[in-house]
């Protein structure tokens, strides 16, 4: 392979979500490790930051003419990863995705859609917008099953369609002392079992405050164990749990103050004997490092995420009910110990298939 390939990876970055800056993480340790000599840029919304994190070119995601050269100069251009085409969060943000790919194949470049979850796409023209693009793309590797069948529903004819795994799972936490001097700094004692909590915002916070806040409470009392509270995006995660730990009663709850690398987050994650969350990524890195789960679902990912691995055990967001999400959080809390176990041997398979993306995507190079 020349010594000056060029891969342009565009994706949610430089946006202090820590799922997504975890994502660009994995992607450019893997690739490098395979081929040190590949210049990677990747396009963000904090440039500055994403070259300093993660030693690479970074470029503005909406410098029009920034954008145009650099698609024009890559030999590989890829979409990913993370749940970009979709129009949930706007029609906008998957309209800018899928025009990138667009300009890519204009310049007759290989496009490669790396380790996506895919949908849901309600809009009509959005369907088809989606399809057109990715029947044209080069390869389309899927982080889980459901992007599978969603991209069959929307009758995508692609012959390069592959289910792998998050990227994600190839990265390694901080090492022990360092976590332990983090618990310190923060405040956060270890005399007793530790059990995680992540949340984001919702549209009706008030029900899903009031529950999580009755259930850390639970948690606090039953098991005689302390609840730490993992904010991963800045700042609305941080203020939704800063309400929650508002209403928690009982003695025993504390919250991550500081803003923390990936690899913190999953080292702080290994320290816990379980973890609820709502975000993707914090299920992923407690998939990782062994940690069962009770998921809380806003979002088709979080459903299909958990059905990979085996751990169905999550309730609905919406009109989300104390006593089911208890029934959750009691039945993971007792089966722990056998739950750990699935979780670390399912751990290897998944960083092997993770891996396939970063195989697949330097053949691609060479071609």
């Amino acid at each position: 392979m020349g010594a000056n390939k060029k891969i342009l990876i565009s994706g949610y970055y430089g946006f202090d979500n820590s799922g997504d800056d975890a994502i660009l993480k994995a992607m450019v340790k893997d690739i490098k490790a395979y081929n040190d000599n590949v210049k990677i840029t990747a396009f963000s919304n904090n440039p500055t930051f994403t070259k300093k994190i993660y030693d690479i070119n970074a470029i503005n995601r909406f410098g029009i003419k920034d954008v145009i050269k650099a698609i024009k100069d890559c030999d590989l251009f890829i979409s990913g990863g993370g749940s970009l085409l979709q129009d949930i969060t706007s029609t906008r943000s998957l309209l800018y995705y899928i025009t990138l790919m667009k300009l890519a194949k204009l310049f007759n470049k290989p496009v490669m859609v790396y380790a996506n979850g895919i949908g849901p796409i309600n809009r009509k023209i959005n369907r088809f917008l989606t399809r057109k693009i990715l029947n044209k793309v080069d390869l389309i590797t899927l982080r889980d099953e459901d992007s599978e069948i969603f991209l069959k529903e929307l009758e995508v004819e692609n012959d390069s369609i592959y289910v792998t795994a998050d990227p994600v799972f190839t990265l390694e936490p901080t090492k022990e002392e360092i976590i332990l001097g983090i618990f310190e700094k923060e405040g956060i004692p270890g005399d007793k079992p530790l059990v995680g909590v992540s949340v984001r915002n919702w549209r009706s916070a008030e029900n899903l405050i009031d529950t999580v806040a009755s259930a850390i409470n639970y948690i606090i009392d039953e098991y005689n164990a302390n609840v730490v509270l993992i904010p991963m995006h800045y700042p609305e995660d941080l203020d939704i749990s800063n309400s929650i730990l508002d209403r928690v009663t009982e003695e025993g709850s504390y919250i991550l103050k500081n803003k923390y690398s990936v690899e913190d987050i999953m080292g702080i994650t290994k320290r816990l004997e379980m973890i609820i969350a709502m975000r993707l990524h914090s299920l992923i890195y407690a998939a990782t490092q062994g940690v069962p789960m009770v998921g809380i679902v806003y979002d088709p990912k979080i459903e299909g995420f958990l059905k990979s691995i085996d751990m169905e055990h999550m309730c609905p967001v919406k009109n989300i009910e104390y006593e089911q999400l208890v029934e959750n959080i009691d039945y993971v809390w007792n089966n722990r110990e056998e739950l750990k176990v699935g979780l670390m041997e399912l751990d290897q398979h998944m960083r092997d298939k993770a891996l396939r993306n970063t195989h697949m995507a330097l053949e691609l190079l060479k071609k």
